[in-house]
């Protein structure tokens, strides 16, 4: 019976899949700036969005009952 591994069992690696194809480097020196910083929401914008949903909400709980009757 012949042995599949080769003769060098430290060289080869368990899943050769899972070997590192490249390597990946950051660039540590800069530095972008806070998210906050770079928002751009109005005044009172989005504010509206809660009467959308509440209005959405009760006409989906009046269809319900609808069905249901």
């Amino acid at each position: 019976m012949t042995d599949p591994l080769p003769s060098n069992a430290e060289s080869a690696p368990l899943n050769p899949a899972l070997r590192s194809q490249s390597e990946t480097v950051y660039d540590t020196t800069t530095t972008t700036p806070a998210p906050i910083d770079t928002a751009s929401a109005k005044e009172g914008e989005g504010e509206g969005w809660p009467w959308v949903w509440i209005v959405v909400t009760v006409c989906c709980v009046i269809l319900a009952i609808w069905f249901l009757i």
